[in-house]
């Protein structure tokens, strides 16, 4: 019973498995097709590239159309079909992958154009297209169309914004346009978008257009032309030399379907742009016409901008422009940001131009540390307005400097200097940050036995001297943690004794050694400190800190103070000592000019420790550290 039942099972599933069988054309093959074997320049039509054998095909390499054609992606998909044949009882399916890319193209010029054989690869298949031969028509004037090309300049100045208008004037009905402009392609141009262009996209008479790979917003209005009133597409674009000299700017076309002349009902010829009218459909449409309306060529010469006069920091600004300053806080202490802001107001790119770098400006960089960078501004109505940061350096600043903008007039043809007017500040000493404001505390601690809550700071329990343990015994009493005093003494003299065994082992001129040692040890003081500093890739703040705490630690060592005393001293605490210590002046010790470089190079250190106005760049910070060695330099010469 079993095997019967087993033998019937098996000769089911024979019988069954033909009607699950699928065949599949593993062929790889692909065909071209156009739209239309005769098209006008500029015209848009379909190419779609029908692929067979897969329905995932790679990429297509579109790049040889592109010598004659604008090329547009229109999209893609899988095209699969599927059949079922019964041959004697015995169903069969088979299954047809395929695949359909789809490209809008635009012809350049007239004449026979080729499309050249398309290539499509396929997990190691490749078919290509046969060739497909097309008739290219010139555009054709025509009275109910006018297209007019204008330039605002026809003398302009490499990097002279020069604004291209084009208006397309429309008698009749028209549908499904696209525009040509090769100008828009010419790499002699910089192309851009007039500022607030985009500011009116939502009114009823407004709409985007496409220039190929581009867009432009565009309104519409009335306008007359040769006695006729027309409906009117005006937009603009802004064409910025980039080369001189002269050209005819190419011919632009214009191509859309219209229906063809004869009676009807009277309409507006924008209706189907803005969505068509109710009656469209009602009373039917009438054959439609494709034509293509060239336009008008202008001329443009464009000159070089003289050498002659160029001032230093011309930074491409042509036109003719005014430059004002607003600076806050205009109240500060040493250190603290100042916000610059600088409006430019006038003629000429003021949606895509930069400012010069103000770090380069001798006059503000001397007073102020100036980041290396400016931001690229920010575009308002009737100007760009630029913002940057300032820190006074020293608390003898008085005044923000006018502020200058070298630029180019072309009417006058001349370089010219947009200057604002100078910004009076208050700037007070930075105060000096020490422990005991970090603490919270005031000039000095309180005496006071019990224990007190403040809010001023960490510092909360303080004694006074009664809790200090007596040390007697003089300077004995000094030696005690050395062990016994004899063994002291015997500690303290090993050295002395060995330096002067090595010296009695050398001949006569090395008895200089020991001297060179201790001046070499004083100077390494300051010298090794300086050179472990990172100038180039230190921060602001840090550099300015290393090098003022070097400072410190070699002066202290020089005047004989405690490292912890030293640690906190400012350029007023080390002149006092320095005058105590030569009273007359007799010895000699830091003159003026030493002192007024010793002064600055502590204000600078403590603006960046401080107050956050450390160099900005690593030629600054590594100047610094530069001064700081040249200024004990000369302390050392002053001591020796």
């Amino acid at each position: 019973m079993f095997g019967r039942c087993h033998r019937f099972v098996l000769l089911a599933a024979a019988l069954l498995l033909p009607l699950s069988a699928e065949a599949q054309d593993d062929q790889l093959r692909v065909a071209a097709a156009v739209q239309s074997r005769s098209v006008y320049v500029g015209q848009q039509f379909l190419l779609q590239l029908q692929v067979q054998g897969t329905d995932r095909p790679d990429p297509v390499d579109v790049r040889p159309l592109e010598r004659d054609f604008v090329v547009t992606e229109a999209g893609g998909g899988a095209s699969n079909s599927t059949s079922v044949t019964i041959v004697d009882g015995r169903m069969a399916r088979q299954v047809r992958r395929g695949y359909n890319f789809n490209y809008r193209l635009a012809a350049r010029k007239p004449g026979e154009a080729v499309i050249p054989p398309l290539s499509v690869t396929s997990a190691g298949r490749s078919a290509s297209t046969q060739p497909l031969r097309l008739m290219v028509l010139p555009p054709q004037e025509n009275d109910d169309f006018r297209l007019r090309l204008s330039l605002s300049e026809s003398r302009a100045y490499v990097g002279q914004p020069v604004t291209l208008t084009v208006v397309w004037h429309i008698g009749r009905e028209v549908q499904e346009f696209s525009f040509t402009m090769p100008l828009l392609d010419d790499r002699r141009f910089e192309v851009l978008d007039p500022p607030g262009g985009a500011r009116d996209a939502s009114h009823p008479d407004v709409m985007e257009i496409r220039l190929g790979d581009r867009r432009a917003i565009a309104r519409r209005g009335v306008g007359e032309l040769g006695g006729r009133q027309y409906t009117v597409l005006r937009f603009e674009k802004v064409l910025v030399p980039r080369v001189a000299g002269s050209m005819t700017v190419p011919e632009g076309t214009v191509t859309f379907a219209s229906p063809r002349p004869g009676p009807s009902r009277r309409r507006d010829p924008f209706d189907d742009f803005f969505g068509g009218s109710l009656f469209s459909e009602a009373f039917g449409r009438r054959e439609l016409e494709t034509l293509a309306i060239p336009s008008n060529r202008p001329r443009i010469e464009v000159l070089d901008l003289p050498s002659d006069g160029r001032p230093a920091g011309f930074n491409g600004w042509i036109g003719d422009f005014r430059l004002r300053a607003k600076a806050e806080p205009t109240s500060v202490e040493v250190g603290e940001p100042i916000t610059l802001g600088l409006t430019v107001e006038g003629d000429g790119a003021l949606h895509d131009a930069q400012f010069p770098a103000l770090h380069e400006v001798p006059e503000l960089s001397r007073d102020f540390s100036v980041p290396s960078e400016i931001g690229a501004g920010e575009s308002r109505e009737g100007g760009k307005v630029f913002t940057q940061t300032l820190r006074a350096r020293h608390d003898r600043v008085a005044e923000i400097p006018p502020i200058e903008l070298p630029y180019f007039d072309p009417d006058a043809g001349e370089y010219r200097i947009a200057r604002s007017q100078p910004i009076a500040l208050v700037v007070a000493p930075s105060r000096i940050v020490t422990a005991e404001d970090a603490e919270g505390l005031g000039v000095s601690a309180p005496r006071q036995l019990e224990v007190e809550s403040r809010e001023q700071g960490i510092a909360h329990n303080y004694v006074d001297a009664s809790a200090l343990q007596p040390m007697s015994g003089g300077w004995a009493a000094r030696l005690r943690p050395l062990g016994p005093l004899p063994v002291a003494l015997s500690v303290l003299a090993v050295p002395p004794l060995l330096l002067l065994a090595m010296q009695a082992a050398r001949a006569a001129p090395g008895a200089l050694r020991p001297i060179r040692l201790l001046v070499r040890s004083r100077r390494s003081r300051w010298k090794r400190p300086l050179a472990r500093i990172d100038a180039e890739g230190g921060g602001p703040g840090e550099v300015a800190e290393a090098v003022l705490a070097a400072l410190r630690d070699y002066l202290g060592y020089r005047i004989g103070a405690a490292g912890t005393e030293a640690a906190a001293w400012t350029f007023g605490d080390v002149e006092r000592r320095l005058a105590a210590l030569d009273p007359d002046g007799s010895r000699g010790l830091a003159d003026a000019a030493t002192l007024g470089a010793l002064g600055d190079v502590f204000e600078r250190c403590e603006a960046g420790t401080y107050a956050g106005a450390g160099p900005a760049d690593a030629t600054g910070r590594r100047r610094l550290v530069e001064d700081a060695a040249a200024v004990m330099d000369r302390l050392e010469e002053g001591w020796s």
